[in-house]
């Protein structure tokens, strides 16, 4: 990738990002691909325990220190049961969007699948509202002896360009926000920050949010920046339910909350400070906050790092199908990078 505008170029590194196999618990191929990429642009570059990558920029220490997160993990299957017949019975990983399975082609490790679906000429009632209960997996009877319960399943990989900025794959959530990471890792080469800037490719946020916990507590960053997919609102189904929608920049979180004690506050602050320089550098942005959505954001509020979310707008969260503008990613980028070459506010409260 070489440019911003480069939507080309943009469109084939975000595809090959998620072509790449890496559910939540098994993200070494993904945590490799983005270290080796990283090598040749950061001053240090490690893989933990966890499979979180870590790329440090700028000085060893710098005022102040500044961490930008992008989850690389995704929400997929694991293998239960193996039926010699050619079907798999399997346990979702993170929250896959139930309604969108029956029919969509997967990879079991190398192999081909489909996810079953009842011949609509046998349809019965009920039908239309799907079930994890009922899943299961189509392959080749002759590979069935070759597949290991707990073995990883994920979407099958697919790119569909709709037009020159839109495009629909699995897993833009979140390999669109691992690219907007390399984007600005080449950036910061290029051009060296301030400040100490660690960019953290996390492991696990679709199930635990484990490997941010870790991260962030290694790191110790004086404020933390968040970039994860987050939903629109503009389908016929869900425009009345917000003004956030593709194409229209990335979006500057305020609240997330999922239920019992799973919730964020973004830094108001910080978000704040994230608004001015939109504003004095012409990008777009959005504003929202949601119920139903979480992110690695929350590990830093025990932390007591202030953070704010930039927010990829997308279609279909967690689909085997999800779309995105990539002038929102593009937007994400310039934002960053603009913020870490700015002078940060004062973070203190009260």
């Amino acid at each position: 990738m070489t440019s911003s505008t480069d939507w080309t170029a943009w469109q084939d590194t975000i595809a090959a990002l998620a072509a790449i196999p890496g559910i939540a618990g098994h993200e070494d191929a993904i945590a490799r691909f983005l270290a080796d990429r990283l090598a040749p642009l950061a001053e240090s570059v490690t893989i933990d325990a966890l499979a979180n990558v870590t790329a440090r920029f700028g000085p060893a220490e710098g005022a102040p220190r500044v961490a930008v997160v992008a989850h690389s993990d995704t929400v997929g299957f694991l293998v239960k049961r193996v039926d010699p017949a050619g079907f798999l019975q399997v346990v979702p990983v993170g929250g896959v969007n139930v309604k969108a399975l029956p029919g969509a082609a997967v990879r079991v490790g190398d192999r081909p699948g489909v996810i079953s679906v009842r011949a609509q000429h046998l349809a019965r009632a009920g039908d239309e509202a799907a079930s994890l209960d009922d899943l299961a997996i189509e392959i080749d009877p002759a590979l069935a002896e070759s597949i290991a319960v707990a073995e990883p399943v994920t979407y099958a990989p697919q790119k569909v360009a709709l037009s020159e900025t839109l495009l629909a794959s699995p897993y833009l959530d979140n390999r669109a926000g691992c690219a907007a990471l390399l984007e600005v890792a080449a950036r910061l080469h290029a051009d060296p920050p301030p400040c100490a800037v660690y960019l953290i490719a996390s492991a696990q946020e679709e199930t635990t949010c484990a490997g941010a916990t870790h991260a962030l507590a290694e790191v110790r960053p004086d404020l933390a920046l968040f970039v994860d997919g987050t939903v629109s609102y503009d389908t016929p189904e869900t425009q009345s339910r917000g003004a956030v929608r593709l194409g229209g920049g990335p979006v500057l979180t305020s609240f997330l909350y999922t239920g019992g004690l799973n919730g964020w506050h973004a830094h108001p602050g910080l978000r704040a400070h994230l608004a001015q320089i939109a504003a004095q550098k012409g990008l777009p942005v959005q504003h929202d906050a949601v119920r139903g959505l979480m992110s690695d954001a929350r590990v830093a509020l025990p932390l007591a790092i202030p953070s704010a979310i930039i927010g990829l707008p997308m279609r279909g969260k967690h689909a085997p199908l999800e779309t995105i503008d990539l002038r929102d990613v593009a937007a994400a980028v310039e934002l960053l990078l603009a913020s870490l070459r700015s002078p940060w506010p004062a973070l203190t409260r009260g």
